[in-house]
């Protein structure tokens, strides 16, 4: 912990070993309780390494009370040449709770490729689905094809959940379901370029607290 108040802190996740090697299986689970902030932040970026004939994953779960805000700012999730990795992101939200998310996927450290990566994020808002993505991302199937992701080996997204607001970039940006939020992605081959690698998501405060949940 690096910061905290009444009702907010500010966290920053650290590893103490190196990760991921194959065979291992790292699980985040994160609630923030009723009208609480919490400011989530990795200290440094995770590189999925040469699995060496075995499989890795990497499990993240939010879940929001009523009134509750967070901010997760991820830096980039590295995949290597030879990892086989799952990763998965699943956020459940109470109707007037708010997140945004950052997350940063690069395929292949500096001259590689990149290995296999299976991308899973699940939305919910009020117990209904509202963004369901399953991406399979293999060098050896169709990741470079057209429609798919081509030459880029960088896929920057930023979720902006429930009442907050998106910040104005050239990214990208989808509408999520029912007005539930918004979905800014970037596509390009170096991280340095995208403009979302200059939203500072943990100093979304106005942001994150923009605007009240409809009357219901």
């Amino acid at each position: 912990m690096v910061g905290s108040a009444p009702d907010r802190c500010r966290i920053g996740l650290l590893a103490t070993t190196a990760l991921l090697l194959g065979g291992d299986v790292v699980e985040l689970e994160v609630r923030v309780g009723p009208g609480a902030r919490l400011d989530l932040f990795d200290v440094a970026g995770t590189v999925a390494y040469h699995g060496r004939g075995e499989a890795s994953a990497w499990h993240v779960r939010l879940e929001l009370a009523a009134g509750a805000a967070l901010t997760y700012a991820c830096e980039p999730f590295v995949v290597g040449d030879g990892a086989d990795v799952t990763r998965t992101l699943d956020v459940d939200l109470a109707p007037d709770a708010s997140a945004v998310v950052r997350d940063t996927v690069v395929l292949g450290r500096t001259g590689q490729r990149g290995g296999r990566l299976r991308s899973v994020t699940a939305v919910r808002v009020g117990g209904r689905p509202v963004l369901l993505e399953d991406q399979r991302l293999d060098p050896d199937g169709l990741r470079d094809a057209p429609g798919m992701l081509g030459a880029h080996r960088v896929l920057d997204t930023v979720a902006w959940l429930g009442p907050a607001r998106p910040e104005p970039t050239a990214a990208t940006t989808y509408a999520l379901v029912g007005g539930a939020g918004t979905l800014s992605r970037w596509l390009g081959s170096s991280l340095a370029d995208s403009p979302l690698h200059r939203v500072d998501v943990g100093a979304t405060d106005a942001a994150v607290h923009a605007a009240p949940s409809p009357a219901r």
